[in-house]
């Protein structure tokens, strides 16, 4: 079994979800004022899904041997393992951006890249 290394939020999805939860709470109530009840309850459960997803979603998790990233796939943001002994390098972009080397290129966001970068290196030193 795996022990659970350290998580962290995908800096894009946090900022779209945080977004589309402001819109859908904005036209649910502008809705209930113009008496569309039906549509209302619709926005509402949007919103709540959107919750859900900006609060339980999205999460990087860095294993004792792997890592747990989402990358863009054709439509969709899916996770992808990346094994530390496949990493060439990680380099750091900005303060949100970081590209891991490994079989290819993947582009990572994240909150805090120089608290993501010393995680990695501990776990990597274990």
């Amino acid at each position: 079994m795996k022990r659970m290394g350290k998580r962290f939020k995908e800096y894009r999805m946090f900022l779209l979800c945080l977004i589309l939860l402001m819109l859908f709470t904005g036209f649910g109530v502008y809705s209930l004022l113009q008496d569309e009840a039906l549509r209302a309850l619709g926005l509402a459960i949007l919103a709540l899904i959107t919750l859900f997803l900006l609060l339980g979603r999205y999460k990087m998790i860095l294993f004792d041997d792997m890592m747990m990233i989402y990358e863009w796939k054709v439509a969709a943001m899916l996770p992808t393992m990346i094994e530390y002994r496949n990493i060439q390098s990680i380099e750091k972009k900005s303060k949100h951006h970081l590209v891991i080397h490994h079989q290819h290129n993947s582009h990572i966001y994240v909150f805090n890249s120089d608290l993501f970068l010393e995680a990695y290196h501990q776990l990597k030193k274990k």
